[in-house]
């Protein structure tokens, strides 16, 4: 009997409920890594609130060190972290892989994450005395040494939390070389920032002459003052100022499309393949110029809000992420720029049937890039909101044949758990945002256009959104975090830490709403796990949205919008 025990309890760790429980305490170096990040984002913007910034921008001396220090630290610290990512995930190798393997043994210490989290409380402080007298009267320079001594001390006890120092000491061995080509492109991105403004000036009187060559024709009254930079047109006037020069975007391509090229030397033909920095640079100050020229045409048509409120803040940045991600497409399928490019196309189309990262991610990215237009043609209301249904409900239908294996059924659990979340998230938005009206701009349509907008506002958020979220955050990213074949890991089996991470992604994405958001995120993904339904997690979205719908309409709670 004893001989039988034993052998049973031999093969105990192999079985289902052991392999299951084995893999929701595990957890990859990737996914530790992907926590780290989430946290301390989340962290940098919950201390801003204890800095007061009028303050620092008046401070004078080591208070002004300090505070350009720490304005392009963080860029730089961006840089690092998006460069060093991409040149990982892009060129992986055995060793990345196994220690990224390896770290599946080590749990998770709380009782170093408790440190980290007590830890926060004195660096508020500090940064609240910091600029401005508010209770401590200690010397400039010893709190922001305290500040910076603290800050190091919480991020190696959440190191220390999340992983030990062996594991992060081997993940940074195996990163080998791409640690300099990461610190190559941020370096470059930040200095290019710095030194692009002793350029503005020039630079900006460049833009403002090719403006006007572009103008001239389209509005043949167009006044230019040279000294100011200022044009004039019939109804409408802007300043081209030094920041408004596009050099800004041109540091930041060359810094990628260098630490691009030289991240893939293997693969390009040189020298050839240099010729992607002057065209990138090019590319973005021809888009800086019809940037400024639009943003006149469209504020002398009448639409002056449009102009300012909308266009000129997000075409910047479309301009750039087009620019570089057009490069580096069209680059690497380039056999004339490529050697490498016959060869990927030829697995590109050979694994294109198999791969399903594209269906549970293009319905939410095409949605986040329809906002970005909406918003772009919009003035301080988003007119065009409707741009979102459309893009959403597109790629759904082109990749909907391809989500059929889902299970999309659900029950009265995803009910109860909406209406929770609406609960929770009617209370912090009335917690956390001013009230507000039906924005003047919608009321002073007609009843038609009006009635449009709100059918639009309503099927985007009850249709196309709950289904491209959860597709994107607990489809994909869930199951993601666990395993790179993520259609093979069972919602059963994912634990703990990917849901705090999905739910802290989907947080972040909320704005000022974000307890809300990860709570909201938590629900989903718990009902989700549990039930081993997508419909669940989809239909208690689907009810949150309506009643917050219910709410906005039929109790004027329009800030929750």
């Amino acid at each position: 009997m004893q001989s039988r025990l034993r052998a049973v309890s031999a093969l105990e760790p192999t079985s289902p409920v052991a392999t299951a429980v084995e893999k929701r305490e595990r957890m990859s170096l990737s996914a530790r890594t992907c926590v780290l990040a989430l946290a301390l984002f989340a962290e940098k913007f919950f201390l801003n609130g204890f800095v007061n910034f009028r303050a620092a921008q008046a401070a004078r001396g080591l208070a002004t060190a300090v505070r350009v220090i720490q304005h392009f630290g963080f860029r730089f610290a961006v840089s690092f972290a998006i460069a060093l990512a991409l040149f990982v995930y892009v060129r992986g190798d055995a060793t990345l892989a196994a220690v990224n393997q390896e770290a599946r043994g080590a749990p998770v210490r709380f009782r170093w994450l408790a440190l980290h989290a007590v830890l926060l409380v004195p660096i508020a402080a500090a940064l609240y005395n910091l600029y401005g007298t508010h209770g401590v009267q200690l010397p400039f320079a010893l709190l922001a040494a305290a500040a910076v001594a603290l800050t190091t001390l919480s991020v190696a006890a959440l190191l220390m939390g999340l992983a030990p120092w062996r594991i992060w000491r081997d993940g940074a061995t195996a990163v080998g070389h791409r640690w300099l080509y990461a610190l190559g492109a941020a370096l470059a991105a930040t200095v290019a920032i710095v030194l692009s403004q002793q350029l503005w000036i020039p630079t900006a009187q460049v833009t403002f002459d090719l403006v006007q060559l572009v103008l001239r024709p389209l509005l043949p009254t167009l006044q230019a003052d040279p000294v100011t930079r200022d044009l004039y047109a019939p109804h409408f006037a802007v300043g081209i100022d030094p920041i408004c020069s596009g050099l800004e975007g041109m540091g930041l391509i060359i810094a990628f499309c260098a630490a691009w090229l030289v991240f893939f030397r293997d693969e390009y033909r040189f020298p050839r393949a240099l010729l992607l920095i002057p065209l990138g640079v090019v590319i973005v100050f021809a888009l800086n110029v019809l940037r400024i020229a639009v943003l006149v045409l469209i504020g002398n048509s009448g639409r002056p809000a449009i102009a300012v409120f909308g266009f000129h803040s997000q075409a910047g940045w479309i301009s750039f992420n087009a620019v570089a991600c057009g490069l580096a497409f069209v680059s690497r399928r380039s056999r004339w720029l490529n050697a490498a490019a016959a060869a990927r196309m030829r697995s590109a189309t050979a694994n294109s049937s198999v791969n399903p990262t594209a269906s549970y991610l293009a319905p939410f990215l095409l949605v986040l890039a329809a906002g970005m237009i909406s918003r772009a043609s919009s003035g301080r209301f988003e007119t065009w909101y409707a741009l979102r249904l459309l893009a959403g409900a597109a790629a759904l239908a082109v990749y909907w044949p391809r989500l059929g294996g889902l299970d999309w059924r659900f029950s009265w659990r995803a009910g109860a758990a909406g209406v929770a979340v609406f609960a929770l998230w009617w209370w912090a938005g009335h917690l956390l945002l001013p009230p507000q009206s039906m924005p003047a701009a919608l009321a002073a349509m007609s009843a038609w256009n009006r009635a449009l907008w709100i059918a639009g506002r309503i099927a985007t958020a009850v249709l196309v959104v709950p289904l491209a979220e959860e597709l994107a955050y607990r489809g994909y990213l869930l199951r993601r975090l666990v395993a790179a074949d993520f259609e093979s890991v069972p919602f059963a089996d994912v634990g703990w830490v990917p849901v705090l991470v999905t739910a802290a992604a989907y947080g972040i994405l909320n704005g000022p709403l974000w307890p809300a958001g990860m709570a909201a995120g938590i629900a989903f993904a718990m009902l989700l796990t549990r039930t081993r339904r997508m419909g669940e997690a989809v239909a208690a979205h689907v009810f949150a949205n309506a009643l917050l719908c219910a709410a906005v309409l039929l109790g004027h709670q329009w800030q929750i919008w």
